[in-house]
């Protein structure tokens, strides 16, 4: 299946990406590159922002809950037929939290590399891989996904209510 490819590329590509970065990236970063990017090295020993970061078992417990609740409901999804937005959604999570939580059990933390240029200060200082990108887009096209049913469905209840307002006027008249 295409999904558990893309699953299995994201890990295969972080482990690649996160061992040139550690080899030849220092914490204090490149230069900032001409698109607003910059390589720079930082271990991540919490979550987001290092968060939790003196609970390091607690981080690993919460990953390994989220990234197996996730497995289940990715599983069930491809005994579905269609539920395309539904499946890539959650391959492109899978892939990024399963990347992350490998390299926590592995070196007990997350090598982030990606430092982007932006106007908000606090912002500015927050450091992502190519995993938590994976983890965004996964999100964003499932947050999509739900937004497009919930206008279809009101869109199909604005149908209905019309459909019953001419049928009660013609019964009327």
């Amino acid at each position: 299946m295409i999904y558990v490819a893309v699953i299995v590329a994201i890990c295969l590509a972080e482990l690649l990406i996160r061992r040139y970065i550690n080899q030849n990236v220092g914490e204090d970063g490149q230069k900032w590159g001409k698109c607003g990017v910059r390589l720079r090295k930082y271990h991540n020993y919490g979550m987001a922002n290092d968060t939790l970061r003196k609970r390091p078992m607690l981080v690993k417990i919460i990953g390994v809950v989220v990234v197996s609740f996730l497995a289940v409901v990715f599983l069930f999804l491809l005994t579905l037929k269609g539920e395309k937005a539904g499946k890539w959604g959650l391959a492109l999570i899978l892939g990024g939290g399963l990347a992350n939580l490998l390299e926590r059990f592995v070196h007990g933390y997350v090598t982030d590399y990606l430092q982007f240029r932006v106007p908000l200060a606090c912002l500015r200082k927050l450091i992502y891989n190519v995993a938590d990108l994976c983890i965004f887009a996964g999100t964003a096209i499932l947050f999509f996904r739900e937004l497009a049913e919930a206008v279809n469905g009101i869109g199909d209840g604005i149908k209905t209510a019309v459909e019953k307002s001419m049928k009660d006027e013609r019964l009327k008249a």
